[in-house]
């Protein structure tokens, strides 16, 4: 099966001596190194920060808020149900189409730069929304340019840190605590969406629409710093690979070099 993934010519040997050596270590893993106890040991903590981190900006970043509420906020704004609605479907199509993009992409590119990359143009895409609204300029001679700052918004934020928000989860964590930090990770993200479901409109009311826009646009911004500060790349890397420098006590950016 690994003859089958790799390219011709490729020596798998080193990997399977790898996975062996990797396997007898998981077996003479101590029950407090692993599940939910390993999970909150020093050595596993920079793996559970990264993951947690990409889940709660990857529903701060404002695709919640585009998704649930676009036809509602363009509707109560002036705009047709029929505009509304024709919106969201192309908003769905495109998520789904960067998503694949994305997925294509992504082991070339590498995960991190291509996160870099994809977040500075949904920030910039939501900081003009929100200039439409609070500049008096969402009115329907300017459909076009808000649809179109709404289609760039999921283009970039789709084919970037969604798409991490679901790899980091399956790439990141040893596999002795892999089960326990999965939940964690996916707790983390449905929380901070339950959070923003339950006060987005009322965030609308108080502050208007496009004030918000701002708000979710600087969230994208505190995303790219994370990403830049703590994910490091992991493209290339090796479960192994990924275990030995949390064990080694170096996770960072600077620790892990571009295979």
């Amino acid at each position: 099966m690994l003859e089958d993934i790799r390219p011709d010519g490729y020596d798998i040997s080193s990997e399977l001596e790898e996975f062996v050596a990797l396997e007898g270590r998981q077996q003479r893993t101590s029950r407090r190194n692993r599940g939910w106890s390993g999970l909150w040991q020093p050595w596993a903590r920079p793996a559970l920060v990264v993951g947690c981190g990409i889940a709660v900006f990857t529903q701060l970043s404002g695709i919640e808020m585009i998704i649930y509420y676009a036809p509602t906020i363009l509707t109560d704004n002036g705009f047709s149900k029929t505009t509304a609605l024709s919106v969201s479907v192309a908003l769905g199509m495109t998520y789904l189409v960067m998503m694949v993009v994305g997925l294509v992409i992504v082991d070339m590119v590498g995960r991190r730069r291509l996160t870099l990359v994809m977040v500075p143009g949904a920030a910039v895409s939501l900081f003009a929304l929100g200039a439409f609204f609070i500049t008096g300029h969402a009115t329907r001679d300017y459909v076009p340019f808000i649809v179109a700052c709404l289609l760039a918004f999921m283009f970039f934020n789709a084919g970037g840190l969604q798409l991490m928000g679901w790899l980091t989860g399956s790439e990141i964590y040893p596999l002795s605590v892999r089960a326990a930090a999965t939940s964690v990770q996916s707790a983390t993200l449905w929380s901070t969406n339950l959070l923003i479901t339950l006060t987005l409109l009322t965030m609308i009311s108080i502050f208007g629409v496009g004030q918000v826009f701002w708000i979710y646009g600087m969230f994208n911004v505190a995303a790219w710093l994370f990403v830049w500060r703590r994910m490091p790349e992991l493209t290339g890397h090796s479960l192994e690979d990924i275990e030995r420098h949390l064990k080694s006590g170096k996770f960072r950016p600077r620790d892990f070099a571009r295979v």
